[in-house]
């Protein structure tokens, strides 16, 4: 496990987190850092709330860092950012988790429970909320108010969403009628469509695939044929009211065993496989057009148009089936179009709970049996009246309810809709305000949704969700109120909760009238898309605040929500308030198993978040999550080996770093005020880095590029631990004033920067370098304002910058030379010889000759043959590996030295302590301690060295 530790405190980052955590809750850090900025200068970010009994997982932690990351950065450049955690309090898995908990399996279980005590039910599950949100939320660094979270159940919150339902219903947008859409049999409501796109929640399914015989009964030389049309769904046939063709295709007479049967040509070889056929005559589907025919069956009433053969744009594909598509108007959307253009009966003929009702032209033999029961038995019925032709399965994607675990069908039902269709213009022209994060949602997904989308149907016919504010009188005349107010001065009763059935028992009796409540309650994703208004009770509170501060600046969520609470949240806000609801929006992608498949307990290719957090802690995470592809919008899988990554190569160099910084700057007791201007080509490098990162992080996060934000934070960190301090260590090691300086005002700074990303370690940096601050540091990291960057400065030293890159280029390929000959970095050799490079300035081959511990470097038009060469970017890199006697016990004496150096940590010496030096008295020792031995004294802080037996120290102070 990476686990870094703190060499004086002995305890790991996550540990350090833990305890910065505390420091945060106990001086209310989050909270000064809203209330110290003006609440007339608001960013405003939209949070998703997750439902109220769910349990956190990587999804969330994905979403709640995006939360985090973007908000603390508008908070350091003088935002108030108001973050308030939300709970999704409504809808049907409320009911559902009640129900199973109650027993109850249907709505005359209801009725004997009674609908007020399901309500307090209700009330009393939607308050247990699990304190594992609060940890979490915590332990990833995420900044939020869970104490004064506002619930969808809220009476302030139910009066703004009937107060958009009002506003939507004045402007004309509110319409009753009959749709055929997704429809729950078990739940005994309508389902949007946008709420099964949303989780794709789709499975595969094996159903019936029957071709059913229909008898042309138009006289002419088509009578007595039989038009073949394919179905899945049997229990649609009694509904059956036309077959459609497609006008311009190719039909043909076929004769088969003596029967003639009319089928798309397109489909001959399919349809009758395994049959012998003659076809007998070729027309177009126009020919058909008009034939009557003698249904399969007749137990409702029908009416002049029905059981003939029409052409309906679309309803035909030559793709499966038989090229004629049987058509029961109320049981598809586009059945239903067609059903509705020609005039058709719109077949209401399955119930409520699925079943079959009455019929109206013959008794029905399946009254009150359950739609999919009665397939079996239908397809029986046609084999035996000799009009089924082929009895087959398929197995194909169907929607099913994820609420309650029930196959969908298209059902026509009698609801409430939005009239989306005359909202689309406007949505499209608003969505061109919108800067999408990936882009290609603009006018890929969102923007395809928004002309695709059919209209919105928001009654349910349920019982926990907000009330839909409509009363009507027994003439049909209708009051909509819009407010808890006007609601008890129209009926003189005091509203005391709005929802069923305390709501339904309001009575207003006006004009001699007594006006009832309608019993519809409306769709939770109405409560969801009133969010950004019903969150802060407008317009009763709040209104210039909200009026000033629309549309928000900023959301995120997964990508499911771009058709689901993105799509809903903007055509609200294109109807109420002729706006768009947002202004920017991060779709991320969806995190899978490590095997790439759905994370899955089964699978076990997941790592348990709770103990990632236990091992990694949350920067771990969050440079992690807030780097990968997912904050893109691309698909990515779960590595757990990533966490360990981000340790190894980030944050235990960084905060490596700052303890270096702290270990030199102690003994020499240097503070801020002895700050002093360097003229080192290593520092000038490094605040030039540090400007040019201040200013792509700054860059990236206000475009919403977080991954680059992130990868511009990661290099630096490389840059600044791997190649900065490391090339500095003597010189921060000898208490250098320059050099001091510069590590701590990159270090301070570059804490600011990355708090955003990293806000455990940037505050465990910052609270570090305060000890040496002048008095003037914050209470926290996070109550400072995101630093600024000297644009001149870095245009100053853009040669610099290249030329350091050329250096680390140089120096890497000399290295990989090193290892390839196996010959250690400590053994010095006499040259390096660079061709295809212009000279550098002195100072930076100095660095070279020092990385690649070389006596001399040479550019030169051709590298010797003789050395040991490698190349890059057309640069090639040679190397004189002829190792002389004195190159040989110069390298001895660095080998003398990390041996001390060892032997001084395994003891727990610190620096300053003066030891006294045992070494072995073989020859090649001896002649190193000759020709080195007051070098070593000098550098390793030892009083003498002594032959002994054997390596050893001892402190002597």
């Amino acid at each position: 496990m990476d686990k870094k530790e703190n060499s004086q405190q002995n305890i790991s980052i996550p540990e350090m987190e833990e305890e910065t955590l505390q420091y945060w809750l106990q001086n209310k850090i989050f909270e000064k850092s809203v209330e110290n900025k003006s609440k007339e200068n608001l960013y405003v970010f939209y949070d998703g709330p997750p439902f109220i009994s769910g349990l956190p997982h990587y999804g969330h932690l994905l979403g709640s860092i995006a939360k985090d990351i973007i908000p603390r950065y508008w908070t350091m450049k003088g935002k108030r950012v108001e973050r308030v955690w939300g709970w999704d309090a409504h809808g049907l898995t409320v009911e559902n988790k009640v129900q199973k908990k109650l027993g109850i399996k249907n709505r005359r279980d209801f009725e004997a429970f009674g609908l007020e005590k399901f309500a307090e039910e209700c009330y009393n599950y939607t308050r247990e909320v699990s304190e594992e949100w609060e940890w979490y939320v915590n332990k990833i660094g995420r900044w939020v108010d869970l104490k004064n979270a506002y619930r969808t159940t809220d009476t302030n919150y139910m009066e703004s969403v009937m107060w958009t339902f009002k506003q939507l219903y004045d402007k004309g947008l509110i319409y009753e009628g009959i749709r055929t859409s997704l429809y729950c049999t078990k739940c005994g409501t309508p389902v949007s469509n946008f709420e099964i796109a949303m989780d794709n929640s789709y499975r595969d399914v094996e159903d019936p695939a029957i071709t059913v015989k229909f008898k042309i009964t138009t006289d002419g030389e088509f009578k007595d044929a039989f038009a073949l049309a394919w179905t899945t769904t049997p229990w649609t046939i009694p509904s059956n009211r036309a077959l459609v063709v497609d006008k311009n295709a190719d039909y043909n007479v076929v004769e088969s065993g003596g029967t003639s049967y009319i089928i798309a040509e397109a489909r001959n070889d399919s349809v009758l496989s395994g049959s012998d056929y003659r076809v007998l005559k070729k027309i177009k589907g126009a020919e058909l057009m008009g034939l009557k025919y003698e249904p399969p069956f007749r137990y409702y009433i029908s009416k002049e148009g029905e059981f003939e053969i029409y052409h309906y744009d679309g309803m035909v594909s030559m793709e499966e089936g038989t090229g004629i598509v049987h058509s029961a108007p109320g049981f598809g959307e586009i059945d239903s179009e067609m059903g509705k253009h020609f005039g058709l009966t719109l077949m209401l003929t399955i119930d409520n709970d699925g079943k079959f009702l009455p019929g109206t032209e013959k008794e029905n033999p399946y009254t009150g049996v359950f739609y999919k029961d009665a397939d079996s038995s239908l397809i029986n019925d046609l084999l035996e009246s000799g009009l089924l032709f082929k009895n087959e399965k398929v197995t194909h994607r169907f929607p099913y309810h994820d609420r309650c675990d029930t196959l969908l069908i298209q059902r026509a039902q009698q609801s409430w809709f939005i009239d989306v269709e005359s909202l689309k213009p406007r949505m499209s022209e608003l969505n061109e305000k919108i800067n999408w994060i990936p882009e290609h949602l603009k006018y890929g997904r969102f923007g395809q949704n928004i002309n695709q989308q059919p209209d919105w149907c928001i009654s349910r016919n349920r019982y926990w969700a907000t009330p839909m504010p409509v009363w009507e009188s027994e003439d049909g005349d209708r009051i909509v109120a819009s407010s808890v107010k006007e609601i008890e001065e129209l009926s003189g009763q005091k509203v005391e909760n709005l929802h069923r059935p305390y709501i339904d028992k309001i009575v207003i009796k006006k004009n001699g009238k007594e006006y009832k409540r309608r019993v519809e309650v409306l769709d939770s994703w109405l409560d969801a898309g009133s969010m950004p208004w019903a969150q802060i009770h407008y317009p009763f509170d709040n209104k210039q605040k909200f009026e000033s501060n629309y549309p928000g600046d900023y959301i995120v969520e997964y990508i499911a929500q771009v058709r689901a609470w993105f799509n809903v949240m903007h055509i609200l806000s294109t109807a109420v308030f002729d706006s768009n609801s947002f202004t920017n929006a991060i779709s991320t992608g969806i995190m899978a198993g490590s095997d790439g498949r759905k994370m899955s307990k089964t699978f076990n290719n997941y790592a348990d978040p709770r103990q990632v957090l236990q091992d990694y802690g949350g920067d771990a995470l969050r440079l992690y999550l807030m780097g990968s592809p997912l904050m893109m919008g691309e698909n990515a899988n779960f590595e757990e080996s990533e966490l360990r990554t981000k340790l190894r190569n980030v944050l235990n160099p960084l905060w490596n770093s700052a303890k270096y910084f702290q270990t030199y700057a102690t003994p020499s007791k240097w503070r801020e005020s002895e700050i002093v201007k360097s003229d080192n080509i290593l520092d000038i490098w490094v605040m030039t880095r540090l400007n040019e990162v201040t200013k792509e992080t700054a860059m990236n996060m206000e475009q919403y590029h977080v991954p680059a934000a992130v990868r511009v934070l990661e290099e630096f960190v490389d840059d600044l631990s791997r190649w900065y301090v490391r090339r500095s260590r003597e010189r921060i090691s000898s208490g250098d004033q320059e050099a001091l300086s510069t590590l701590y005002t990159v270090l301070l700074s570059f804490s600011k920067v990355s708090a955003p990303a990293i806000p455990f370690m940037s505050e465990n940096i910052y609270r570090t370098l305060n000890k040496f601050s002048a008095g003037n540091a914050q209470e926290s990291v996070h109550l400072e304002d995101f630093p600024e960057y000297d644009n001149d400065f870095i245009a100053l030293n853009q040669g610099l910058l290249e030329d350091m890159r050329k250096v680390r280029e140089l120096v890497s390929c000399g290295l990989s030379i090193r290892s390839d000959r196996k010959i250690s970095v400590r053994q010095p050799l006499g040259t390096v010889a660079v061709s295809g490079m212009e000279k550098l300035p002195e100072d930076l081959s100095a660095l070279v000759l020092d990385e690649l511990n070389v006596k001399e470097v040479q550019y030169v038009s051709e590298v010797p043959s003789a050395y040991a060469s490698a190349s890059f970017n057309s640069i090639v890199v040679g190397l004189d590996t002829n190792i002389t006697d004195d190159l040989k016990y110069e390298g001895l004496s660095r080998d003398f030295v990390r041996k001390v150096q060892e032997l001084r940590k395994e003891a727990g010496l610190k620096v300053g302590d003066i030891i006294e030096i045992t070494y072995p008295s073989d020859p090649e020792t001896v002649k190193v301690i000759e020709l080195y031995g007051q070098e070593i004294v000098k550098k390793i802080q030892a009083s003498k060295l002594v032959v002994g037996p054997e390596f050893s120290i001892r402190k002597v102070n």
